[in-house]
């Protein structure tokens, strides 16, 4: 009994016990804001390169790490704020125009009088038709109805979004000014044993990091320039609006682009614009063909990511996270496929040694 209470106490004043009780108590303070301090981390590995470029022809380290955030974060945040004012504005019209189409009054008798359905779809389907275009009705004003709720909450909650971006500015600076005394207390953490290993992990996160950074997020932003070029050529209402949409679409593997360009192709067949229907979907089928050759073109210099882990990201993450789930929600299954890949690794080297 004695010697329990001896090896408890021993235990409770050891160095280790205390630094452990007093991260858990850091971690819960930092609750609220842990999610920007995450992205602070993406954005100074994002930072330091440039600012590292800059330094050259700017003396202090200080302001060149400021031009490198403003240059690589405030743009990001600008197309964000856009994006949110304009579905808020834009969602009521939108909604407009969707039941002054009338999709859910589309019947047998209205689709046959459609000269381009009798010419290529079977009399068959037409009933069918008439369904899916009252189903589509209801579902498109519900989905844009969620999306302006949520949005207008976001718009509703501006002081603590606020207070959001300024921790995601102050931590990315010290971040990225500060980054090197930082990984040297992760190295002094590290039991020496265990060294090659986390250099090996650290290495692995590079390319994955990289992989998802010019593998997805440099293609969506390519692919929703070009789109957003293309609608505002071709008359589209709101074309900035959409191609940031289509932007943020691609993201999602097995889906991109399309779903921005079936419902444009959908609005034209109905209106009767078939000329600029048939523009559409080539437009959408080129796009296509570029993710195709660009996106493992990209992703093929760094790590090959599989989908399924990126689509599970982009989706769950902002289910759990929020908006900036969307960066984070990939980035942390990213890391952990690379921790999995470098463990593997691990392994097969040491079993190579025994042999």
């Amino acid at each position: 009994m004695i010697f329990m209470i001896y090896k408890l106490k021993a235990t409770i004043t050891s160095a280790f016990f205390v630094l452990l009780v007093l991260l858990i108590l850091s971690l819960l303070v930092l609750t609220p804001m842990l999610s920007m301090i995450i992205l602070a981390l993406v954005f100074a590995y994002l930072v330091r390169p440039v600012s590292r470029k800059m330094e050259s022809r700017i003396k202090y380290r200080s302001l060149s790490i400021t031009l490198a955030i403003i240059l690589i974060i405030l743009p990001l945040i600008a197309i964000i704020i856009f994006l949110i004012v304009s579905v808020v504005q834009s969602t009521p019209a939108m909604i407009g125009v969707i039941k002054s189409l009338h999709l859910s009054n589309v019947n047998s008798n209205s689709i046959q009088s459609n000269p381009l359905v009798k010419q290529y779809i079977p009399p068959s389907f037409y009933p069918y038709l008439g369904s899916i275009f009252s189903t589509m009705d209801v579902a498109l004003s519900d989905i844009l109805r969620a999306i302006l709720g949520y949005l207008v909450g976001l718009v509703q909650s501006i002081p603590t979004l606020a207070l959001e971006l300024f921790i995601l500015f102050a931590a990315t600076f010290y971040f990225a000014r500060d980054g090197d005394k930082l990984w040297e207390y992760v190295e002094f953490g590290i039991p020496s044993e265990r060294r090659i290993f986390f250099n090996d992990l650290f290495k692995e996160i590079d390319l994955v990091l990289k992989s998802i950074f010019y593998g997805h997020f440099l293609t969506a932003i390519i692919v929703g320039t070009l789109s957003g070029i293309g609608f505002y050529v071709l008359g589209y209402p709101y074309p900035l609006f959409l191609g940031i949409v289509t932007g943020f679409l691609q993201l999602i593997p097995f889906i991109g682009h399309w779903p921005t360009y079936i419902l444009l192709a959908l609005y034209d067949f109905l209106t009767g614009n078939f000329l600029r229907l048939v523009v559409i979907i080539l437009l959408g089928v080129a796009l296509s063909v570029l993710d195709i050759y660009l996106r493992p073109k990209l992703t093929g210099k760094y790590a090959d990511i599989h989908p399924l882990i990126f689509l599970l990201g982009f989706i769950c993450g902002p289910l759990l996270l929020g908006l900036v789930g969307f960066v984070l929600g990939p980035m942390i299954l990213g890391v952990a496929y690379a921790a999995v890949v470098t463990y593997k690794k691990d392994i097969n080297n040491k079993n190579d040694e025994n042999c």
